[in-house]
């Protein structure tokens, strides 16, 4: 199991100049294969190595190493933009990002708990690292091939994403599942009665898009500084929010947690309004979140076909479109009278138990008092 520790770095102002130089002469080495690549529709590695290594050398006089890795990240992105134009190349002449992130290996960082010596276009400098209680969890003779240094122009300092491999922990051996329904109103719902609503997320959202818009109409240069300044907290604040459902879950007393197989796409007919909400729905980031967190602690995370859990009555298993109405499910065939989400998290489960060859859960005699209170 790999994972990613960000350790913050505290260089010196002769030593931060010389990373801002090294930065800047990074992204001029990935722009030139970068659009060498796309003009050539050449996405081979070795082919732009060949053609584009030693202008680039000219131009920076950068560590090969350097050279090499930004190489590397050019055709990345340049096989990225064949699979997604399926090998037409017909976009935007693409470049790097302004300040994209450094990637370092063995042979042009060590890092260790106190500092972390990386290569520059002078020379290697060793940077101290800014100390904390964490650092003394980590194995730093564990630590894997490839580094990322990032600079952060707004508070301006230095981060290394470092991947540490760790032993896998032991797996759990029940068989104890959950099943989890995943929307924007309700941004989890168990299939134990546990829901996760959205209302403090949606404020909140609304509170951003509302801003945005008065200083985007409004267009003078304070407007112009005070959305810069926003920008990226709607998304920590959302990050946050998924990382405390995440943790959660996980920390309930089941082995298994299943969830859909989600692909959302935007849709012309839906409208506008709808393809808004849609578009800022994190579903994806909370599916990573569970996953890793349940593999830190021997839990499995497994996912069943999305279809129709949302018409199907989780008591008989009768499939209706008319069943579900907004947030209440009637089932047209039987009359159980559920949550709909509630019912689709239930529907989850059932399916994942069916391919195991355990029978569905029948159907609940005595609604308890929490589903009288959401049905």
């Amino acid at each position: 199991m790999i994972l990613a520790y960000k350790i913050k770095l505290q260089p010196s102002e002769e030593q931060n100049e010389v990373l801002l130089k090294t930065l800047k002469l990074y992204k001029q080495a990935i722009n030139s294969p970068l659009l060498y690549g796309f003009q050539n529709k050449i996405v081979s590695g070795v082919e732009l190595h060949k053609a584009t290594y030693y202008p680039v050398k000219e131009q920076t006089n950068m560590p090969s190493q350097l050279i090499c890795s930004a190489r590397c990240k050019a055709t990345e992105i340049l096989k990225s933009i064949k699979t997604k134009t399926k090998g037409s190349f017909k976009t935007k002449q693409p470049a790097s990002r302004r300040f994209p992130t450094i990637r370092y290996d063995r042979n042009s960082c060590t890092i260790t708990k106190d500092f972390v010596r990386v290569s520059t276009v002078n020379k290697r400098i060793q940077i101290p690292v800014v100390q904390s209680d964490w650092l003394n969890t980590i194995d730093f003779k564990s630590i894997q091939r490839s580094a990322e240094l990032k600079y952060n122009k707004s508070k301006q300092f230095w981060t290394l994403t470092i991947y540490v491999e760790t032993k896998d922990p032991e797996k759990t051996r029940g068989d104890k599942t959950i099943g989890i329904d995943r929307g924007c109103k309700h941004i989890a719902v168990c299939s134990d009665n546990t829901f996760f609503d959205s209302k403090h997320l949606r404020n909140v959202k609304g509170k951003y898009k509302h801003l945005r818009k008065r200083l985007q109409s409004k267009g003078t240069k304070s407007a112009k500084r005070l959305l810069k300044r926003l920008s990226g907290k709607e998304n920590r604040f959302v990050k946050d929010v998924n990382h405390c459902i995440s943790k959660q879950i996980v920390e309930m007393p089941y082995d298994i947690i299943v969830l859909e197989k989600l692909s959302i796409k935007r849709k012309k007919e839906q409208g506008k309004r709808f393809n808004s909400i849609l578009n800022g729905w994190s579903y994806y980031q909370l599916e990573q979140f569970i996953d890793y967190k349940a593999k830190r602690v021997g839990k499995r995370v497994e996912f069943v076909d999305a279809r129709y859990t949302s018409q199907k009555c989780s008591s008989c298993g009768h499939i209706d479109r008319s069943n579900r109405y907004q947030t209440s499910f009637k089932c047209k065939a039987c009359g159980f009278q559920l949550h709909a989400d509630l019912n689709a998290s239930r529907n989850i489960k059932n399916n994942f138990n069916a391919t195991l060859g355990k029978p569905s859960s029948s159907r609940v005699q005595s609604i308890t008092h929490t589903e009288q209170a959401l049905a």
